[in-house]
């Protein structure tokens, strides 16, 4: 996290929402944006955010625009040692790879290359480079600009 938060603390930093949709789940440190306005994470395009601590996280049944606060990272939901978000999205109730080749994961033009092992990877737009790395370093942080 930005703030600098490190092991399993709650850090003050805001995870925000990256799209308009409902939230569907809100539970045990993981947060679901429905994109298809139906209200089920099994149909249609939807977003989990994971490790969200309980306090301020948002509730279910809310609509969000982008950029509407969803919660804090955190250790919450299971098991972690340092604080951290999971972002990943599933269509009709199947996990799509960040990497997929059909429908890639575009974050703002930032893509996802794999190194083909969990946790492993890179984020690259331009010709820039972020490496995925177990521990958090300047060259591996992509924080939205205020």
């Amino acid at each position: 996290p930005p703030d600098g938060a490190s092991g399993c603390k709650v850090s003050q930093a805001w995870i925000r929402a990256s799209a308009d949709g409902q939230i569907v789940r809100s539970s045990e440190g993981a947060v679901v944006q429905d994109f298809d306005g139906d209200g089920y994470e099994q149909t249609g395009w939807n977003l989990l955010y994971m490790h969200i601590h309980y306090d301020d996280r948002v509730q279910v049944g809310k609509t969000l625009k982008t950029g509407d606060l969803i919660g804090h990272p955190s250790c919450e939901g299971g098991y972690s040692s340092a604080t951290h978000l999971h972002f990943a999205r599933k269509y009709n109730g199947v996990w799509i790879a960040a990497d997929d080749p059909e429908v890639p994961f575009n974050l703002d033009g930032w893509k996802v290359v794999s190194a083909r092992r969990e946790y492993d990877g890179w984020l690259t737009k331009d010709d820039k480079w972020i490496e995925a790395l177990y521990y958090s370093s300047s060259i591996n942080s992509v924080i939205l600009s205020p």
